[in-house]
């Protein structure tokens, strides 16, 4: 009978153990599984930005043109690299009369738009509302014009490779001449654009 109770209490023993072990060794199995999901749901998340419960990626853009003119007809020359066909112009008019410009592809012809600023005003214009896939790749001018006036415009242009690449914090950042391409990071903005002086 003493060795009927000692194999029951050691088969009890072992079946308890057995209970503990084995859950364990599953979750510690299905613990790894989840860290090797968190690691790569992280290394698939890196670099991006939340703000509430959105994501957003950093995007590709590009200061194109940066120009401050005096004088008369000037015209902004730039190009746009495929892939960067979503254009912001900002334009502030420094002078007393009001300036015409025109967009124009040169490679085609193709004048895309024309658009006045009144004295001493400013103009941001972006391409997504004209024009939602983007412009197409190529060469670009601006011409301006002040009715026979010197022209006192300060103006820049940035492209992007999505249209919220060109984000309002992308055009914070223009007219800050950069080589190559820098990735800009959007952020959380009361959508006012900081006027350069």
């Amino acid at each position: 009978m003493k060795k009927k109770k000692i194999f029951f209490s050691s088969a009890l023993s072992i079946s308890l153990l057995g209970a503990v072990v084995v859950p364990s060794v599953i979750c510690a199995s299905s613990d790894a599984s989840d860290s090797a999901n968190t690691s790569s749901i992280a290394s698939k998340n890196a670099g991006k930005s939340t703000i509430s419960d959105q994501v957003i990626t950093p995007q590709k853009s590009r200061d194109v043109f940066d120009d401050i003119f005096d004088k008369k007809d000037p015209v902004s020359r730039f190009v746009l690299d495929p892939g960067y066909g979503h254009l912001k112009i900002f334009a502030k008019n420094r002078g007393g009369s009001t300036i015409t410009f025109s967009l124009v592809h040169t490679d085609s012809g193709k004048q895309y738009i024309v658009k006045t600023i009144g004295a001493h005003k400013k103009l941001f214009w972006d391409s997504v509302n004209s024009f939602s896939q983007g412009l197409r790749s190529g060469n670009y001018e601006i011409q301006w014009r002040a009715n026979g006036d010197i022209v006192h415009v300060t103006t820049w242009g940035v492209s992007g490779n999505d249209s919220a690449t060109t984000s309002t914090t992308a055009t914070q950042d223009a007219g800050k001449t950069t080589t190559g391409d820098h990735v800009i990071t959007p952020q959380a903005t009361d959508g006012q654009i900081v006027i350069r002086q």
